[in-house]
């Protein structure tokens, strides 16, 4: 059963806070004019006499009474899109997912009970935007703490679906996929690509503890995502959390998709840039060693690029549309992967429902951040190499 907060009784309360900050206010006045008051007496009183002031200020900052239930639905598609980084279509789907999950509550106690609907937008609102939990608490009128939970629940779920929203394809889907990546490349090049592999530095606040590892080369705190997409963007695996001075290479080798590899490519393969080693199953770009960079090198490379920048294109629009991702301010690192794990699961929810954001260009999002000059002790069998020479001589 909901409950609803008595209204009548709410403003009744704040016109009473109001008053006795009010009185506090005139009160210190009355004794700073007064000439025997004492000097360290009356800076403990302008002090606190700011801090009334601020709370005063406080109860009116910027809140919109009723934002939820009367000016959301007011919005023009576009509006509603432009704030919450969804469609109207997408969200009511996630909304009702989530309202059927175990993350939402079917009662609570003591506190008025924020609707599914209300809980999505708020999440919505802080993961799209860069917006501070202040500010998002004005905007639907509700406590800082609120709006945490609201975060947390939603964060909850997105993890529990994550699974099933971002996974690896079929065989069907994986035919699908090789003719479109070649078709990227105009027919010629790697003709057996399922996906693009690459890692993506997500800037946080500087942590607590071991504060040096998470430093990147370019001198500011990250967390790495370990992307995998195919052809349409869509994410198929992701691995989040190694910090910012990792190598690319280094992250793979600890990522579950290491050891399933084999397994799930087949005699496929992935395509990765020179960060990563040549294997059966990933294949990366000739090194331009100057002489020796022969012309069918440079053709493989060529072709090898415009498949590849798909994945560079996948981070470009999932750090686009969730800006959050710009700069994660949370106070721990694994809410900083939830974060990033949530935003990417709401990115193949839209890719599914072919909700695209209009002002997202089709750029390559290129961070330059990696750390690529460490050995990490993987030896690329001869195999990859014969295999890489076959496909630039007879396919490019």
């Amino acid at each position: 059963m909901e409950i609803v907060e008595d209204d009548e009784s709410e403003v009744r309360v704040l016109c009473e806070s109001r008053k006795n900050v009010a009185d506090i206010v005139l009160l210190a006045m009355e004794i700073l004019e007064d000439d025997e008051s004492d000097d360290e007496f009356d800076a403990e009183l302008e002090a606190a006499f700011a801090l009334a002031a601020c709370k005063l200020l406080r109860a009116d900052r910027n809140r919109v009474s009723g934002y939820f239930q009367n000016v959301t639905s007011r919005y023009f598609d576009f509006e509603f899109k432009k704030l919450f980084r969804l469609s109207r279509e997408t969200c009511d789907l996630v909304c009702e997912r989530f309202r059927r999950s175990s993350s939402y509550p079917k009662a609570v106690s003591g506190r008025r009970q924020i609707s599914a609907e209300e809980t999505i937008l708020i999440a919505l609102s802080y993961i799209g935007n860069r917006s501070s939990m202040n500010s998002v608490a004005d905007r639907f009128d509700v406590t800082e703490s609120s709006v945490v939970l609201c975060l947390r629940r939603v964060l909850d779920f997105l993890m529990d679906i994550s699974d099933e929203v971002i996974a690896w394809p079929d065989d069907a889907e994986l035919a699908r996929s090789k003719t479109r990546f070649l078709s990227k490349s105009g027919g010629k090049g790697p003709r057996n690509t399922v996906g693009c592999i690459d890692g993506s530095h997500v800037e946080i606040a500087k942590p607590k503890d071991s504060t040096a590892s998470y430093i990147n080369r370019k001198k500011w705190p990250s967390i790495i995502l370990q992307g995998i997409c195919n052809d349409q963007n869509k994410f198929l695996d992701v691995f989040i959390g190694f910090p910012g001075s990792a190598h690319d290479a280094r992250v793979l080798k600890e990522s579950p998709f290491f050891a399933e590899a084999t397994s799930k490519c087949g005699d496929d393969y992935i395509l990765g840039d020179s960060a990563y080693p040549l294997l059966p199953w990933l294949s990366t770009p000739y090194r331009d060693n100057g002489s020796s960079f022969t012309s069918w090198k440079k053709k493989f490379d060529k072709y090898h690029s415009q498949q590849r920048v798909a994945i560079e294109n996948t981070f470009g629009l999932v750090k686009q549309r969730f800006r959050r991702l710009y700069l994660i301010d949370a106070k721990s690192i694994l809410q900083c992967c939830k974060i990033v794990m949530g935003a990417c699961v709401l990115h193949n929810l839209c890719n599914a429902e072919r909700d695209f954001m209009a002002e997202l260009a089709d750029n390559p999002h290129i961070d330059d951040v990696g750390n690529n000059d460490e050995d990490i002790g993987i030896t690329s069998p001869a195999c990859s190499e014969s295999r890489r020479q076959m496909i630039a001589h007879h396919q490019c």
